[in-house]
């Protein structure tokens, strides 16, 4: 009886042990499909929404669609998203500069450090903040990585902008979105996002703090800034 009782045993730890790998690598896949995938191929159809506008190139060509296309679109959207990532430092300074106004404010996001330490040292905060998380509990280490997929949405989105008003701004014809020709749509749609990113920032470093003193214990825990 006891042989028989256990011998379920491998097949089950298999299964956990499947389930387990299944669960690390869907944080991954779901950050790297948000934070990179989505934004750079928001950047690529914007960019081709006039291509019938741009020599050699036929607007019923856009519509057959295959999905040979489609593979090309994403991965070239993957890796346009890993490039506009670069950008992700200046976003993170400017929020945190941002956020970091009032008392208040840096109490509920975890920000209290004193305004005149570099900006260095406060992201290294957080970073060990969200590694102590996850050492701790997994699940929470995976809410994490969405809220943090989701900043980097909001940054790749608006770095993406930036890039097309650039292109718009040095090309020698009217193929691309010039800025000062249309520029009643970038100010209100960089105002969203800039919004956007600051909102998801704040809940990002919010959710860090709050989970921070939720799992990990006090002896555990890293000295507070002076």
């Amino acid at each position: 009886m006891s042989n028989g009782a256990t011998a379920p045993k491998p097949e089950k730890e298999k299964s956990e042990s499947g389930l387990s790998s299944l669960m690390n690598f869907v944080p991954s896949a779901y950050y790297d499909l948000i934070a990179r995938v989505c934004p750079g191929m928001a950047f690529w159809v914007a960019l081709s929404f006039k291509a019938s506008l741009i020599s050699g190139v036929n607007p019923k060509a856009l519509i057959e669609f295959s999905g040979a296309m489609l593979f090309v679109l994403i991965a070239l959207s993957y890796v346009s998203g890993i490039v506009l990532t670069g950008f992700t430092v200046v976003w993170d300074w400017v929020s945190l500069m941002c956020l970091s106004t009032t008392k208040m404010m840096r109490k509920h996001l975890g920000l209290e450090a004193p305004r005149s330490t570099p900006f260095s040292s406060r992201w290294k905060a957080v970073s060990l903040h969200i590694d102590a998380v996850v050492k701790e509990d997994d699940g929470a280490g995976r809410v994490l990585v969405k809220a943090m997929a989701e900043v980097t949405l909001c940054q790749n989105l608006l770095s993406g902008l930036l890039v097309l008003a650039c292109i718009g701004h040095y090309s020698q014809d009217q193929r691309f979105f010039a800025p000062l020709r249309y520029m009643e749509f970038y100010i209100p749609i960089a105002f969203a996002l800039f919004l956007s990113m600051l909102f998801r920032q704040a809940m990002f470093l919010g959710r860090v703090k709050d989970l921070y003193e939720l799992y990990v214990p006090e002896e555990l825990k890293f000295p507070a800034a002076a």
